[in-house]
């Protein structure tokens, strides 16, 4: 990289440089840091084979994975979705807690909000299976 002399720069070149090394640390500051996520409730079970929208939330993006914690009350295929995109699908195999992950679509820019889902179907089987979500987190 070329050095740069304050002599070499007009003064609004130099704030200009200034302003754009604050907007990438800033950016790379958001992309490191982990963000607790809080989701809303839609639905405490799930009886279907197709996927229902447990719980949902609207955020905007600061890094590039998420995470959620899901207790299920028996077989569940759970899935995380953004704006109906699957990004992440995990199958419990008996009542528990998963976690399910993914990461997040380039054509999501930091800052944009978007519409997370917390889906889940039976397997097999009938009847309803608990669903709730614990915890999520966004790096």
């Amino acid at each position: 990289m070329t050095q740069i002399k304050a002599s070499d720069q007009r003064l609004h070149d130099l704030v200009a440089l200034v302003k754009d090394l604050q907007a990438r640390v800033k950016k790379l500051e958001l992309q490191i840091g982990m963000r607790g996520i809080t989701f809303s409730t839609q639905a405490t079970s799930v009886s279907s084979t197709t996927f229902e929208v447990a719980a949902w939330s609207v955020f905007p993006r600061s890094g590039s994975s998420l995470a959620v914690d899901v207790t299920v009350g028996g077989v569940l295929e759970v899935q995380l979705a953004v704006d109906g995109v699957a990004i992440g699908t995990k199958t419990s195999t008996a009542a528990g807690t998963i976690t399910v992950s993914g990461f997040l679509a380039e054509s999501w820019k930091f800052g944009e909000r978007k519409r997370i889902e917390v889906r889940a179907r039976r397997t097999s089987g009938s009847g309803g299976v608990s669903v709730t979500v614990l915890g999520a987190w966004h790096r």
